[in-house]
């Protein structure tokens, strides 16, 4: 038999395989949270008959909510140990309620009033409830299924690529596809490609439950107490200003997707590129992330990250002040604004340095725990963005069916662009005061815990072998 070569950290190297299942995972995602992000405030606005005041406030009370329960879901998932590893499990059952409660979100229930806000309310937040128990496991899996930088950020950048292609498809197909379904009904409509589209992604989320093997453990009597991982998670500088820069970068991001779709039907007011304009940018994002891991590799995480916050943070600014109108104006900007996905894998990578780092110093492992904060920190940044662009467009006047007025199309660009290009500046700060980018230092860090999980494996094995023959 052929003895497999390992890694300098001691490990079988990951295949294309393992690439392409994990990259899936976000892909699948996608086919819920894209959905979601996209058209659900035009759902409810303009399908489920709510106002703006009122979605805007069920949007920041969701995602508060989601907030407080990601850390909850963080420290379960950190501390559940099973045959299956820590993480996989979850995402393998919190597939099926993402299935369930996508669905249930974009249905429009037979009754009115009081109890069809009270709807929105239970399936928007459970929703979100099972897109934590599914996703916070899911960003975890990388540090645990290799020590390996470049194929942790291989890892992200195949989860960057599922998560554009992802949303290039929706927003290529979804509302042809609630044409389709609906025949004229938009209830109807949204309520089947709801259905078709997360049926389609719970097989994808089951092959990453399944082949995603979790190789980095923590065993039960190595972990301290839960109020001891939250002071550590707070305790850790390098960490927060990781999830700060998350949290920025996902308020411009998210929160500009969220009203995209106003700007480019009541501004720009050519239907026929709708849909282009809406995926551009991910297009661009998908097609040079390939190239991100070597991008990353030459300049480091840091600086290839606020490289990108100045790219979209300008772009958006540009299309505010510029000539939104004309369409060869508006594609040259969204194909620059897109450049800045270059930066996609560097969040998380920027975690996994900082908890290796910690690790190392600490030696104590709280990765459950901050991608849970790491999810909380996009959540909040999504419910605010949320909220703020639409109470934004609304104060100027905007509202399902009125008559799009120069004053109104004046709130959507300030929303739509003003905003979450300032935002991306923003971002820059909590960048500049990350402390782990010196060359050669996260190999040392790495080199570190890989000669003390060896030393670890070692001992043990000297203990089994002394126990075996005391037995005998």
């Amino acid at each position: 038999m052929k003895e497999q070569k390992l890694n300098a950290y001691g490990m079988a190297p990951l295949t294309a395989k393992h690439y392409f299942v994990y990259g899936m995972g976000n892909f699948a995602s996608q086919l819920s949270w894209t959905m979601v992000s996209t058209y659900l405030s035009i759902f409810y606005t303009d399908v489920f008959g709510l106002g703006t005041g009122a979605v805007a406030l069920l949007m920041l009370i969701a995602k508060v909510w989601d907030g407080i329960n990601d850390p909850m879901m963080g420290t379960l998932m950190e501390r559940t140990h099973t045959k299956h590893g820590r993480f996989r499990p979850y995402i393998f059952v919190g597939a099926i309620f993402l299935v369930i409660f996508t669905i249930l979100t974009f249905t429009v229930p037979g009754f009115g009033g009081p109890g069809k806000l009270v709807y929105a309310y239970i399936t928007y937040i459970g929703l979100g409830m099972s897109y934590t128990v599914t996703n916070v496991p899911y960003l975890a899996l990388p540090v645990v299924m290799t020590r390996d930088p470049k194929e942790i950020n291989k890892l992200n950048a195949a989860q960057m690529m599922g998560m554009t292609i992802g949303q290039i498809i929706l927003n290529l197909f979804v509302l042809k596809l609630v044409l389709w379904f609906g025949k004229g009904d938009e209830a109807a409509g949204y309520q089947s490609t709801a259905i078709l589209l997360a049926l389609l992604a719970l097989p994808m989320f089951w092959a990453v439950a399944i082949m995603s093997k979790e190789r980095i453990t923590v065993k039960k009597e190595e972990q301290g107490k839960i109020i001891d991982g939250l002071k550590l998670v707070f305790k850790n500088k390098n960490l927060l200003c990781a999830m700060m820069y998350s949290f920025f970068n996902m308020f411009g991001i998210l929160g500009r997707i969220s009203v995209a779709v106003y700007f480019y039907m009541h501004c720009v007011q050519n239907f026929a590129f709708i849909t282009i304009f809406m995926m551009m940018q991910m297009i661009v994002g998908t097609l040079i992330m390939p190239f991100t891991p070597k991008i990353i590799e030459k300049f480091g995480k840091k600086n290839t990250a606020i490289l990108s916050m100045v790219i979209q943070g300008s772009a958006l600014i540009i299309l505010f002040f510029g000539p939104y109108e004309n369409i060869v104006f508006d594609f040259v900007v969204l194909v620059y604004y897109g450049l800045g996905y270059i930066a996609g894998p560097c969040g998380s990578g920027m975690m996994v340095d900082a908890i290796d780092d910690f690790d190392d110093k600490y030696g104590y492992r709280n990765d459950g725990m901050a991608f849970s904060f790491q999810g909380t920190a996009i959540k909040i940044a999504t419910a605010i963005a949320n909220s703020l662009f639409l109470v934004v467009m609304g104060a100027f006047g905007y509202q399902g069916g009125v008559d799009i007025t120069p004053h109104v199309q004046q709130g959507i660009n300030i929303a739509a662009n003003l905003l979450p290009g300032i935002v991306f500046f923003l971002a820059i700060i909590p960048l500049a005061m990350y402390k782990l980018d010196k060359p050669g230092y996260m190999e040392g860090v790495r080199e570190r815990l890989t000669a003390r999980d060896k030393a670890k494996r070692e001992a043990e094995a000297a203990a089994q072998e002394e126990k075996a023959a005391v037995a005998e």
